[in-house]
């Protein structure tokens, strides 16, 4: 009878782990609190949730405010490759299993008998090389079948059906049906930003994920919602205080008849929708225009206005005579597009070209 002793050790400090760069130990009895350089926070699940405190991004885990964003990256990457070469070795060990041989071995077996590990490597890559090149990584088991069947049905144009594409199949098939009993327009798969995201965030939780509440989404999601949009018209400020913008204001009647303005802000940050405007009893009258040009200046900021674009209908032509006598630094521009149209609609009202636009609208009908 022989007898195994196992020494149960320690493991020792992986001072190679970049973060240790960035961290500090708070004492030698507790070795498993480490004090963040950056903001002094004390993490207590060792280097490794010290790492996902700088890196951020974990629900579980608080972020730390102050570190730089290089740093960031460096600790994604080196986390990264560890995991590149810990699933190289898994897959190594996987395609050669070279410690199958040594579980077996009985009382009085000579070991010195066993081929060596290089000895074993170059047996597993003489038997993979006798099956044949095929392009793929192959092992010792794929010699004793054949591959035929698989050309053949790769020839036929009956190839096995993939799992993957079943389960998407039903996803979708459900998504879907969905949208049609919600009356959803089928344009909205089109927001590829939000949408993807969203798909991705469900595919990360994996199975046993709970559709959100009645609740959830008209109360405590909403107000998440309105707090971040709020943070991108704050970031849009600053642009405006920077550089200045330009104030658009677009008209167009609804359904039910009601005239309908809606004001855009634009900057080099891009184009931010402001409010809209009931505008049914004063998008005619140009003192009433007028009133609505000043109290978006006024809103905004005069001294970070720069112009106001709007169609060329008169009542705004008169509306931007008097901002240009309240607000001298503040121009007033008719919109190219409908100067355009307008362009147009006066020449197909002359002969031979008003027979011919009467004709292409009938057609066109």
């Amino acid at each position: 009878m022989c007898y195994v002793v196992v020494l149960l050790m320690a493991p020792k400090e992986d001072r190679k782990d970049s973060a240790w760069a960035y961290s500090a130990r708070v004492s030698e009895t507790n070795k498993m609190a480490i004090r963040c350089l950056f903001c002094d926070k004390i993490s207590n699940g060792g280097i490794y949730r010290q790492k996902t405190h700088l890196i951020g991004g974990d629900p579980n885990v608080a972020s730390c405010p102050k570190v730089p964003s290089h740093v960031k990256e460096e600790l994604k990457a080196f986390l990264q490759k560890k995991k590149e070469l810990k699933t190289q070795m898994i897959h190594e060990q996987e395609l050669y299993n070279l410690d199958d041989d040594d579980d077996d071995i009985e009382e009085g077996f000579d070991a010195s008998s066993l081929p060596s590990k290089s000895q074993k490597q170059g047996r597993m890559q003489t038997i993979s090389s006798s099956c044949g090149s095929t392009g793929k990584t192959k092992g010792p088991m794929d010699c004793y079948f054949s591959q035929k069947s698989k050309d053949k049905e790769r020839k036929s144009g009956n190839p096995q059906i993939d799992a993957k594409t079943i389960l998407r199949d039903r996803a979708i098939t459900m998504f879907a049906r969905w949208m049609y009993d919600a009356g959803l327009p089928f344009n909205c798969v089109n927001y590829t930003d939000t949408f993807s995201a969203f798909i991705e965030a469900v595919g990360q939780y994996g199975p046993g994920m709970k559709p959100p509440t009645y609740h959830e989404v008209r109360g405590p999601y909403l107000n998440k919602e309105v707090e971040e949009v709020n943070k991108i018209v704050e970031e849009h400020k600053v642009e405006w205080n920077k550089f200045g913008c330009s104030i658009m204001m677009d008209k167009w009647t609804a359904r039910n008849g009601e005239m309908i303005i809606n004001i855009l802000v634009n900057s080099p940050k891009g184009s931010l929708f402001f409010e809209s405007v009931d505008a049914s009893d004063s998008s005619t009258d140009s003192t009433k225009m007028y009133s609505l040009f000043k109290s978006t200046i006024d809103s905004i900021g005069a001294e970070n206005v720069v112009q106001v674009v709007t169609d060329n209908a008169s009542e705004n032509v008169k509306a931007g005579d008097l901002m240009s006598v309240g607000y001298p630094h503040i121009y007033w521009t008719p919109c190219v597009a409908h100067c355009i149209n307008l362009i147009f609609d006066d020449i197909f009202k002359e002969r031979p070209f008003s027979s011919v636009f009467n004709q292409a609208i009938r057609v066109h009908s």
